[in-house]
């Protein structure tokens, strides 16, 4: 059998064409039968109403009972044989020596809703011959039916192993991914997929990432971040590391942030709830002080005689100092616990710094000191 839309040749036991991906559209003489069947019963009622009109009422009701006993055996026996059918076209190539009539018990145990007992039959048989594909095909749609996607999963990547370009089990694998909103799983089948005929199918369900700004100076505790996006597509993020499409804070401003080591992630979301893939950023935020006037004794004025000189010192901070009147840096004398009171008319200027590199204001203290 050739795909009526591409000409490809369909395997034996395929619903698809592996190459466009379209099903194979078969049309039973089960649903001719059932279809003059029903006409030839409607013919008959019709002229059995006319026909029964002079009868009385009770062998009218008879008649009807039988035709409807008649119906209803026939439905379900048409019914029947159109599944047969059907299982044989897409089962022909399952092998099971020692039990013939696999087929007819595979369509029993599925009319009977004994999925566990249908799958054993179709697990045994793709033991018997695990290189057919029709058969990994039937076992995704059960593990479907019985909602075991990592089960659907496996079949469905055994049928990429067999057919690497197989359109139809990767249209299905995608939409498995995207189903359980699995988007890291999603875009890892992407990558192995980026260098093949199938990566087109993907395109519907890829989105833009986000970008993350991090400035290039040091972020302090009150600094905020700014998250970017294509226009049309939502941002969630976290700044614990966690998954921003499971945990996620949408964004709507520039986020204020807190001092700490930060793992901020990130991902967009389209209109159709797809996300992109996770972006991430370590952030490293200081602490912001906010510093006084450092402390110093003594105060300024005149001394005849010598003073030792202490600057207080908060924990974490380090302070530095000039005698020149210059504003004192981080490459200024560095105070160490005191200083001597030089002779003359003299100003010191001194600066606390956190170990953040946050500077306070400058401190000046005019010290006149003439020895007698």
């Amino acid at each position: 059998m050739k795909c009526k839309k591409c000409g490809e040749e369909i395997k034996t036991g395929n619903l698809y064409c592996s190459k466009c991906g379209t099903e194979v559209q078969m049309v039973s003489a089960y649903n001719v039968m059932e279809e003059e069947f029903l006409l030839d019963f409607q013919n008959e009622q019709m002229s059995a109403e006319l026909q029964n009109r002079t009868d009385d009422h009770g062998t009218v009701i008879q008649k009807k009972n039988l035709y409807l006993t008649i119906l209803v055996s026939l439905i379900g026996f048409i019914l029947f044989l159109f599944l047969a059918f059907f299982l044989k076209i897409h089962l022909g190539n399952m092998k099971h020596a020692e039990i013939p009539d696999d087929q007819t018990r595979f369509v029993k145990l599925l009319s009977d809703f004994e999925d566990d007992s249908a799958r054993e039959l179709l697990e045994s048989a793709i033991t018997n011959d695990p290189e057919e594909e029709a058969s990994y095909f039937w076992l995704a749609w059960l593990c479907g039916r019985q909602n075991d996607r990592k089960g659907q999963m496996d079949a469905l990547q055994q049928i990429l192993k067999l057919d690497k370009e197989n359109v139809y089990a990767c249209r299905k694998l995608i939409r498995v991914y995207v189903n359980a909103a699995d988007f890291d799983g999603l875009y890892q089948f992407y990558d192995a997929c980026a260098e093949t005929k199938l990566s087109v199918l993907f395109s519907d369900y890829l989105v833009e990432v986000p970008d993350i700004q991090i400035p290039s100076s040091a972020v302090r505790a009150g600094d905020t971040l700014t998250i970017l996006a294509k226009e049309g597509l939502n941002i969630y993020y976290t700044v614990d590391g966690s998954s921003p499409i499971t945990n996620g804070t949408l964004y709507y401003a520039p986020i204020k942030l807190e001092a700490g080591e930060l793992e901020i992630k990130a991902a967009a979301c389209n209109e159709n709830g797809y996300y992109s893939r996770v972006v991430s950023e370590h952030l490293t935020v200081q602490k912001r002080y906010q510093f006084g006037m450092p402390s110093v004794t003594p105060n300024s004025g005149e001394y005849l005689v010598p003073q030792t000189i202490y600057i207080n010192v908060p924990e974490g901070c380090t302070a530095y100092y000039t005698w020149n009147g210059s504003n004192p840096t981080t490459a200024s004398k560095k105070y160490n616990g005191r200083i001597s009171m030089p002779e003359g008319n003299n100003v010191l200027s001194v600066i606390l710094v956190d170990e953040y590199g946050n500077l306070s204001s400058v401190q000046r203290v005019n010290y006149i000191y003439m020895p007698q």
